[in-house]
Order: C-alpha cells, then structure tokens, then sequence
C-alpha cells in the first residue's frame, strides 16, 4: 500500500509508483507546477495514457488547439492516437496518477503525423457513478470491485492510499474506492 499523501508532501516531481509483473502496465506520479513547462500537447500510436486529478487543476490538452479543465478526482482519457497533454495555469501544485500502457508507450508531439479519425470525442468524468465502468482498449475504471482481481490496483479516493492485489477482497460500502483494472498485452 502507497499513502499519496506524503508522496505529495514531498519534493518529488516524478515517480513510477507500480508497474505491473509483465511490464506493460505503469502508473506514474507526477507534481506539475505553475512554474513548470507540462507535458505539451502529444499523442501515442501504439498506446495509452489516462490521468486521475489527486489535488490542483489540471488543464488538458485536448487537441492541439484546444483544452479543457479538470478537478480532483476526474478522470482524463488519453487513447491510442488521441491528443493530450498535462499543464497547470494555478498557483497551487497539480499532482496527478498516469496509467500508462504497455511497455514502450511512444510520444508524438508532432501534429503532422497524427492519423485523421472519424471519432474525435475525448471524454471527461467528474466521478464514477456506481456500478459503473469506464473502460479504454487497455484498462478499466470501475467504482465496483472486479470480480478478478488479478491485475487490479485500488485507489481510496478519501484517503488516497493505494494498493495492488491480486485476490478477492470482501466487498465493502466504501464509494470512495476507484478500481483500475489492466488488461492483458494486446498482441
């Protein structure tokens, strides 16, 4: 289990917090400040990235022209071949989560290469209803415990501690729980 309280206390900017027994999963932490340049605006071809808002204001990149804002505890979605970037406009830090998969997760900031799509939504969430599920090609937001927990990390939002398991775990009445569940490698 990870307290992200005191890793947000701390001086630190970036760390990879889990990666998963195959290496095709990650989350990493990341302390943006207003002072500091973001990760511009870019996208990846081969996979993904999506960020929890932990504290601050995250103003997201939502196109290369375009962005939108979001608060603690909303969900940003960073699909393959979707444009996204992280910045932060507010006096206060921004600390976020990224789930990035898989393995070698390729950034392009170049507009040029990026391939025409017929769906150009990029979606936002505020909070999970329950039972609900929000899912990409490669991981799963759920606000109800999965049924496999393999390859399952628990975030508590209240108290914004994190943990990995791999077992069942009783059911409790906690609505604060986030479950993100990662797939298997696509092949």
């Amino acid at each position: 289990m990870l307290d992200l309280k005191e890793l947000m206390k701390s001086k630190t900017k970036f760390k990879k917090i889990w990666e998963s027994p195959c290496k095709n999963h990650r989350v990493l932490y990341f302390q943006i400040n207003n002072e500091d340049n973001g990760i511009k605006a870019h996208f990846h071809p081969y996979g993904e990235d999506h960020a929890l808002i932990l504290e601050g204001e995250l103003t997201y990149d939502v196109s290369f022209k375009e962005q939108i804002v979001a608060k603690k505890s909303d969900l940003v979605f960073g699909w393959t071949n979707y444009v996204h970037g992280y910045h932060n406009f507010n006096e206060k830090p921004l600390h976020i989560l990224v789930f990035a998969t898989p393995e070698n997760n390729l950034s392009v900031y170049d507009q040029s290469e990026l391939p025409i799509q017929n769906d150009a939504n990029i979606r936002i969430i505020e909070k999970l209803p329950k039972a609900e599920n929000l899912a990409s090609n490669r991981v799963i937001f759920s606000s109800v415990p999965p049924k496999d927990f393999s390859n399952t990390l628990i975030i508590d939002l209240e108290s914004q501690k994190i943990e990995y398991t791999q077992y069942k775990m009783d059911k409790d009445n906690n609505n604060n729980k986030l479950y993100i569940t990662f797939k298997l490698p696509i092949q």
